[in-house]
């Protein structure tokens, strides 16, 4: 209870703190935006706040004043970003109208706070242009950092304005442009595999696919790299399973003599009278194993598509063993254990296919592929 209530205390605390927020501080600091916006805030919840109404009075003038300083100094300086400075520094004027007009108070203080809704139309107009051209520019020079740079540019003039000329045009050939591009090829054609081999391609490919959202990867197969038309990838990752084998079936037997001491057998008689009679039990028990063991190793590597220089590779090493046990015994059952009678019970289990077995096989080396391929690209 003593911890609840101090919990109380903070949260009043922290919350009467907040709420009396006057933006002096930040008047202080000089940062008259925040501090109008801070005053504002108080002037909705406490009209008669002298404080409050104070520094909005001192600041709004001051907050106008740095705003347009900053626009006459951008348009001086002719910076790249010039334009972003102006669309910046009028929203941000007409904002704050908009939070002066919707608080009585506030409204009451200063009655006619400028709004500069045509500069701003007009500043986003040249932001942008500024834009596109950049992202024109940026897009010629070919490569795949100045292309995402490109898209960016064209993102903001849309931004800016709406469907300005073709930008949309220009996002989706940016992005294209700024996509590294990866076609990965399907494992070794071994009719007697395939479906598997294939199983492991799409699940592989499923993967990197899920990971790379909104990001500027693609990974193809072949077939949608012709239907797509595409006949430029930047790299290619080339898979292999290499050296699979399946071992012939190997059956063991393990035969053990098995004893319990002092296990009631019967009764006796002495003396007309009846005793319980003890005795050791024997058994021969064997345990046979059939198991069938399987390897291989997929072989990944990248290769750079324009002059096939391999770029990276790894052998990824996988290995399954099927097994199945039974058993019978000879003499007193009562000398097993549960665990030994059930496994007299069993039935040897039917093994697997050729098909299933490599499956198996994939499973360890699915994740290591995965993991080593992501790593690749984490860059992108």
């Amino acid at each position: 209870m003593k911890g609840f209530n101090r919990f109380l205390f903070l949260s009043v605390i922290v919350f009467f703190i907040t709420a009396c927020s006057t933006g002096s501080t930040a008047y202080q600091r000089g940062d008259y935006y925040k501090a109008c916006l801070e005053s504002i805030d108080r002037l909705r919840a406490n009209p008669k706040n002298v404080k409050s109404q104070d520094v909005l009075t001192k600041a709004y003038p001051l907050a106008q004043k740095t705003a347009l300083r900053e626009i006459d100094n951008a348009l001086l300086a002719n910076t790249p970003d010039k334009y972003d400075v102006l669309v910046f520094q009028y929203d941000r004027l007409n904002q704050l109208a908009n939070d002066i007009f919707t608080c009585p108070k506030a409204n009451e203080l200063i009655p006619q706070p400028t709004q500069y809704i045509a500069e701003l139309s007009k500043a986003k107009q040249m932001a942008a242009g500024q834009a596109y051209e950049m992202g024109i520019k940026a897009l010629s020079i070919g490569t795949l950092d100045q292309a995402r740079m490109a898209y960016q540019y064209f993102r903001n003039a849309d931004r800016y304005v709406t469907g300005y000329k073709d930008v949309q045009n220009k996002i989706a050939e940016a992005r294209y442009s700024a996509t590294l591009r990866v076609m990965v090829q399907k494992p070794f054609e071994n009719k007697n595999y395939q479906y598997s081999a294939d199983f492991f391609y799409h699940d592989l490919l499923a993967e990197l696919r899920r990971n790379s959202q909104n990001r500027f990867i693609r990974y193809y197969t072949p077939e949608e790299a012709r239907i797509e038309n595409m006949h430029n990838p930047h790299q290619v990752v080339i898979l292999n399973f290499e050296d699979f084998s399946i071992g012939d079936v190997k059956e063991t037997r393990d035969t053990k003599e098995l004893k319990r001491d002092s296990v009631l057998v019967g009764e006796v008689k002495v003396d007309g009278k009846t005793y319980n009679s003890y005795n050791t039990v024997k058994a021969k028990l064997t345990i046979f194993r059939r198991e069938i063991n399987t390897g291989g190793t997929l072989s990944l590597r990248i290769l750079d598509a324009q002059n096939s220089q391999e770029l990276q590779r790894r052998d990824f090493i996988g290995n399954y063993n099927w097994n199945t046990k039974w058993a019978n015994f000879n003499g007193d059952d009562r000398a097993l254990n549960d665990k030994q009678k059930e496994m007299c019970t069993k039935e040897p289990n039917t093994p697997p296919t050729q098909q299933e077995l490599f499956i198996e096989l994939t499973k360890p080396i699915y994740s290591q592929a995965v993991s080593f391929i992501q790593s690749a690209y984490s860059r992108y």
